[in-house]
């Protein structure tokens, strides 16, 4: 995946356009961008986001997260705020700092409330809908993101490039991708338990989650759709209102 060398590897931004779907068609370039929150773009990375002429910004941070660190305003740009972590339990969790360097039965218990958050994500979630309408009226350029945007902002991205009917292996490289940009937060996160890593992994799987991804994660939650949905199809229809009709509607639009 091409890195945009206009921004800060650390703002995990990018296009997803060129992304290939199984009909051999590729996503359009410059209609769908990923990344972290403006908050953390510095002026001149703002000026040259301007340029991309956005039409939509979807921000899937809590309210607490928006409230600490607002979106600078963007010319012409339309804002919707609603949040990703909208998942029953998900408020139950312990994402702060000290909650991700847990071992032992407490990091285990935190992993299974993790795992938990990850069955349900892609169910009822009121964001995701939010921007998939976006998508359906054609309000693009989209810019969707949350904090860092490696997880909600990555689940968001799976739903959206299923939808277009993008390989799967192409979908898993993207969520993965996060782990490449942010590498080298990753690795001083890493480094900071190397001590007792080895005697307590479960340290670092929850430390991957806080400033990477794990591909479990993504796999849960394919399961979780497969085991309440049986195929894609019946899943878009049913949280999304995409039918056969609509899918092959958007995937004209969207990919060349």
């Amino acid at each position: 995946m091409p890195i945009d060398k206009r921004f800060s590897d650390a703002l995990n931004f990018r296009d997803l356009g060129g992304l290939c779907a199984k009909d051999g068609r590729k996503v359009k370039e410059g209609i769908f961008y990923r990344g972290a929150g403006l908050g953390y773009f510095n002026q001149e990375e703002l000026k040259e986001f301007e340029k991309l002429h956005i039409k939509t910004i979807m921000d899937l941070r809590s309210r607490s997260e928006m409230d600490a660190l607002k979106d600078p305003e963007i010319k012409g740009a339309h804002f919707i705020e609603h949040e990703g972590h909208s998942v029953s339990g998900s408020e139950d969790i312990d994402w702060s700092p000290q909650g991700m360097r847990k071992i032992g039965g407490a990091a285990a218990e935190q992993l299974r409330q993790i795992k938990g958050y990850y069955e349900k994500i892609a169910f009822g979630n009121r964001s995701f809908q939010i921007m998939m309408e976006e998508v359906k009226k054609g309000n693009v350029p989209l810019y969707f993101h949350c904090a860092t945007g490696k997880d909600r902002t990555g689940m968001a991205a799976m739903i959206l490039l299923s939808m277009l009917d993008v390989k799967e292996e192409e979908i898993r490289k993207d969520y993965l991708a996060s782990n490449f940009y942010r590498k080298a937060i990753l690795e001083e996160t890493l480094n900071s338990v190397a001590d007792i890593s080895n005697e307590h992994p479960e340290i670092a799987e929850l430390l991957t989650l806080q400033d990477g991804v794990l591909e479990k994660s993504l796999d849960t939650v394919y399961d979780s759709i497969k085991e309440r949905y049986q195929t894609m199809d019946k899943y878009l229809e049913a949280e999304f209102g995409i039918d056969a009709r609509m899918r092959e509607y958007l995937k004209d639009l969207y990919l060349s």
